[in-house]
């Protein structure tokens, strides 16, 4: 098995891992928009399962790995375990950012120990329109650190990493939503029903 197919086998049980632990949902939610999407990713309660969690570890670390960066930054909250795991396993330095600033203390909006200058990539578990993402890294580079990369596990299909290349950021993502049908249809995880309604919602 060559480096390409032995990636294509990882996503594959990965994905597979993922539904059955119902971090990837297919039926009918509310999404924050309004609209009411055919799938739900949530990777919320990963850190729940630390054996996916190390394996999702080193999914990320084959991408990382051929990044040049000084360390990791993980986005609250998901992308904090994620980016955690990567940290102990692969002896990666790593930051994170706060949703605010604190209003006792330092007051900082980034914790952990950084120098200006240093190339940080993002850790996130899925993008939508990459909105958070744009809000992660402003306070990241008002203090002077360099954001080039971004990689995340699950592609929502809504346009955020050509978003993220508009605005001069490479996002690097494991799978995305085409994936997940493709791999969740052969192995016969949902209806052709199912299947129709994805595409659907996608197509829009």
């Amino acid at each position: 098995m060559n480096t390409s197919q032995k990636v294509a086998k990882q996503k594959e049980n990965l994905i597979l891992l993922l539904y059955k632990i119902g971090a990837i949902k297919f039926g009918k939610f509310k999404l924050k928009s309004g609209k009411i999407s055919p799938y739900y990713l949530d990777l919320r309660f990963l850190c729940s399962y630390p054996s996916i969690l190390k394996q999702v570890a080193k999914a990320y670390f084959t991408n990382l790995s051929a990044i040049k960066h000084d360390l990791i930054a993980g986005i609250p909250y998901t992308g904090i375990p994620i980016a955690t795991a990567i940290s102990v396993i692969f002896n990666e330095r790593m930051i994170y950012t706060r949703k605010e600033a604190k209003n006792h203390g330092t007051t900082k909006m980034i914790e952990g120990v950084f120098k200006p200058k240093e190339r940080v990539v993002l850790i996130d578990d899925v993008i939508s329109d990459g909105a958070s993402k744009l809000e992660t890294i402003k306070p990241l580079e008002d203090e002077g650190l360099v954001v080039k990369d971004i990689i995340v596990l699950l592609d929502r299909g809504q346009g955020g990493p050509l978003v993220m290349k508009q605005k001069g950021y490479k996002c690097y993502c494991l799978a995305d939503i085409y994936d997940i049908i493709s791999i969740l249809k052969k192995h016969q995880k949902i209806t052709s029903l199912q299947v129709k309604e994805a595409e659907k919602f996608l197509a829009k």
